[in-house]
């Protein structure tokens, strides 16, 4: 069975919904950004239903290449159909039921109603408890793929593109465990070198080491005056680092 983390409690409503769309033989579009669960989701209501590409499955069914009748289908990234008459006439003829997913806050009138259920996933940033769950199962897949005896004494939560950077920053936290200063000089030198440009490297760059640097600090040092001590810096000098990076800190 697909397993759909569902700790918070805007999540376990959703789940509730999809264990009565199990049995229902209705249209569900399910909205969501990026990386949020909307897959998941889809396989939880129905679980090994086909998954079509929007687009694809729009060309497949103009060409009349494809034949399929009386099953429920997973159709992604739904806001891409271009010819609604087109799909909603070969579902109907069809009994197709639809499961569909778009990262779109509004479809076209005509393909939005033909879903009697709609459900709407929020981003990883509103859903702590499974940020925590999604975590600990990114982490378990990390020690058994890299094949280490323990998780790292820190991990790195990166939310922003949901699920996607947060699995690739729990990856990256197993991997720092370890290297040393010069794989990590390494790395900064391969990064810098690919991206290089123009006549102003060194400023481009320094920001790099600083705002890190000072972030640390920050999270060490409970004044600015401790800071600046313990940086070496005078505090007019701290001040306008923190000002010129307040953006990033």
């Amino acid at each position: 069975m697909q397993n759909f983390i569902s700790n918070s409690e805007i999540l376990k409503e959703i789940k509730n919904s999809a264990d009565l769309l199990k049995h229902l033989d209705v249209n569900v579009l399910i909205k969501g950004e990026i990386a949020v669960g909307k897959k998941t989701l889809a396989l939880y209501i129905k679980e090994n239903a086909k998954i079509y590409n929007a687009k694809i499955l729009q060309n497949d069914i103009s060409d009349k290449v494809i034949n399929i009748n009386n099953t429920t289908i997973i159709i992604d990234r739904i806001d891409e159909i271009t010819n609604v008459d087109l799909l909603i006439c070969w579902i109907n003829e069809n009994n197709i039921r639809v499961i569909a997913i778009s990262t779109k806050n509004e479809l076209n009138n005509s393909l939005e109603n033909i879903f009697s259920i709609t459900l709407e996933i929020p981003p990883l940033q509103k859903r702590e408890e499974d940020i925590n769950a999604l975590a600990k199962q990114f982490s378990k897949e990390a020690l058994d793929i890299l094949g280490q005896d323990s998780k790292p004494k820190k991990l790195i939560l990166n939310t922003k593109e949901n699920a996607h950077s947060l699995r690739k920053s729990i990856f990256f936290s197993h991997l720092f465990e370890s290297i040393g200063e010069e794989e990590i000089m390494a790395l900064m030198q391969i990064y810098i070198s690919d991206n290089m440009q123009g006549e102003n490297s060194y400023k481009d760059f320094l920001h790099l080491l600083e705002v890190p640097l000072l972030k640390a600090s920050a999270s060490k040092h409970k004044s600015q005056v401790q800071m600046a001590k313990h940086l070496g810096l005078n505090r007019i000098t701290l001040r306008k680092k923190l000002q010129t990076y307040k953006e990033l800190l």
